[in-house]
């Protein structure tokens, strides 16, 4: 008898070690499968696994991972633009509802339209995560600089310069700021309006609390105006003031070294022929 109950005990110690280490939910020894190969590189592993704990756990607290994680994988993995449009389209349905998470989606969602060269729709994204970023400075921001190119890839420069100078006045700071005023600039020298990326890099350099990489790229743009109108010193001094803070200083050095050393003398009046 006493033999018969020691092994009911046992049987029972058994069973009770046996539900701690079985999984708490259906899904999870999908979500840790799925975590392990994306971890060691298995990515097509790791999509199932993923995709089956979508399945498995409709109200599971790691769906947000195994929706990230599965457009990540369409996206930068496998490069299948028109299965991440899907996933995170399901995604904003199902997580739409907090506005960070719906910022984010929409962003990507507007990035991933931009490759498939869908630009309506990824205006509509990114129209979308500026109603979603109300209140948020930074998000604000992003999503404008990113519109802004593009209206200009579009060819439309009246709404690049109206989403800049906007993005320009409502950056959380001055850096932010400088990067929409940078970006104006650019778009007015891609359409000639010298007078005008003059005045807006103008505007940048008299900014304070600039890092030196934004500050340095204004100057390196200044000082392209300058040599395309010819003013060849002024063109010098600004290159020379940014050997040391330009990204990539080989190209500032080769800039000054083609650069001609005076201004060019005028034209000399030839009279006319007598009659």
């Amino acid at each position: 008898m006493r033999r018969i109950l020691t092994l009911i005990l046992l049987a029972a110690a058994m069973c009770i070690a046996a539900a701690c280490s079985s999984p708490s939910s259906p899904g999870q020894e999908d979500i840790e499968r799925a975590r392990e190969s994306y971890s060691k590189g298995f990515y097509l592993e790791a999509e199932k696994d993923y995709e089956r704990y979508l399945q498995v756990e409709p109200q599971g607290k790691f769906r947000k991972e195994a929706w990230d994680r599965l457009a990540e994988i369409a996206v930068t993995i496998k490069g299948d633009f028109d299965r991440a449009v899907v996933l995170l389209e399901a995604m904003y349905l199902e997580l739409g509802e907090d506005r960070d998470t719906a910022w984010k989606i929409m962003f990507q969602l507007g990035e991933v339209y931009s490759e498939l060269g869908n630009t309506s729709k990824a205006i509509e994204a990114f129209e979308k995560c500026l109603i979603h970023a109300q209140g948020n400075p930074d998000h604000i921001y992003r999503t404008q600089l990113r519109m802004a190119r593009l209206y200009r890839n579009m060819g439309s420069y009246d709404l690049v310069a109206a989403t800049l100078e906007n993005c320009a006045d409502s950056a959380r700071d001055n850096e932010a700021k400088a990067k929409c005023l940078y970006e104006l600039a650019q778009s007015y020298s891609f359409i000639s309006s010298w007078s005008q990326a003059v005045k807006t890099l103008d505007s940048l350099l008299a900014l304070k609390d600039v890092s030196d990489e934004t500050r340095a790229l204004g100057t390196f743009l200044l000082a392209d105006i300058y040599e395309n109108d010819r003013e060849y010193a002024k063109a010098r001094a600004l290159l020379e003031s940014i050997l040391t803070t330009y990204p990539n200083p080989k190209v500032v050095e080769t800039r000054l070294a083609n650069l001609p050393e005076v201004e060019p003398e005028p034209l000399p009046l030839v009279p006319p022929p007598s009659q």
